[in-house]
């Protein structure tokens, strides 16, 4: 009798593992919150410490011109003190970036004179390697909160189906938006040969790529998001 045996998978595509106590331990304040995050646009997981930098690498995952971005640990370009509060990031142009974050709308204890040479370390830091550095504040999310929202659904849906093909839920999508000029998200999710959990996630690498487009602004995404080409 042939014995039939199920491949063992790639272990990358199952779990990811981090150092979890590490990084609550490299915290700057234990008040801080850390996130463990599966970044799709990364290919793996992230610690980020503070909910404002979180906030603002979410919405990175849906910025096309974005190719990566990765927070900085704790001694990497001499920078102990900033651990977790930047992001390096690469562009698709070429070009790259490190966004500083801090809070604005409200008094931190922390003396001023501290936080000032804590950015001019950044500062320095991103001139040497060649990166333009900017300063990324909780004021920039006033408008964001349904695209933050948005993205998180996204992520989940790409993490969720991780490891699988999705080929044929791109070449479904491709036809459908052939035939007409824009299409419901549920009618994408409930086409007959389709699975709606591949074709969700085939959705979010799309629009993750910026090659098709829905409102995520000012909505959260729903069966009545109205998919549609992205015009260049």
């Amino acid at each position: 009798m042939k014995v039939h045996t199920l491949r063992t998978p790639s272990p990358e595509l199952v779990s990811r593992s981090i150092q979890v106590n590490a990084a609550l331990k490299a915290r700057r304040t234990p008040q801080s919150n850390v996130w463990f995050f599966d970044s799709p646009k990364n290919n793996t997981r992230l610690s980020i410490e503070t909910d404002l930098a979180f906030m603002h690498l979410v919405l990175l995952e849906g910025d096309p011109s974005v190719v990566r971005y990765w927070p900085v640990q704790r001694g990497e370009y001499n920078l102990p003190a900033a651990a977790g509060t930047s992001t390096r990031i690469d562009r698709r142009d070429g070009s790259q970036e490190w966004w500083h974050f801090k809070r604005v709308t409200r008094t931190e204890r922390r003396a001023a004179t501290a936080k000032a040479s804590e950015r001019n370390e950044v500062r320095d830091a991103a001139q040497s390697a060649g990166a333009v550095y900017l300063i990324k504040t909780d004021t920039d999310l006033r408008d964001e909160v349904f695209r933050f929202d948005n993205w998180l659904t996204l992520c989940a849906a790409m993490t969720r189906c991780r490891g699988h093909f999705l080929g044929h839920e791109m070449d479904r999508i491709a036809q459908r938006l052939d035939l007409q000029d824009a299409v419901t998200l549920k009618a994408l999710l409930t086409l007959e040969d389709a699975d709606p959990a591949l074709m969700l996630a085939a959705v979010a690498r799309a629009l993750q790529a910026g090659a098709i487009a829905t409102e995520l602004k000012l909505r959260r995404i729903s069966y009545d998001s109205l998919i549609m080409r992205q015009v260049s």
